[in-house]
């Protein structure tokens, strides 16, 4: 089989987040953490999953008061 015929293997990145949030009794909780995404990932979808985890612990509804997501690669 040529190479022009195999079928490309998936491949995927690691990203840095933080994200702090408040709940509408003051709480405030800032969390880091690094997660692996397949390409065509989008910045939109690892806000959601990440905030999500914020939304499980604290419900809803709450506030974003800072996100940043970056490559992990130096």
């Amino acid at each position: 089989m040529s190479s022009s015929a195999q079928t490309a293997q998936p491949t995927s990145s690691d990203w840095h987040w933080v994200m702090t949030v408040q709940t509408p009794n003051g709480i405030v909780n800032t969390r880091t953490a690094v997660i692996t995404v397949p390409d065509g990932f989008t910045r939109a979808a690892a806000f959601d999953f990440v905030f999500k985890q914020f939304k499980e612990e604290y419900g809803s509804p709450l506030t974003v008061l800072f996100f940043d997501l970056q490559s992990n690669r130096l």
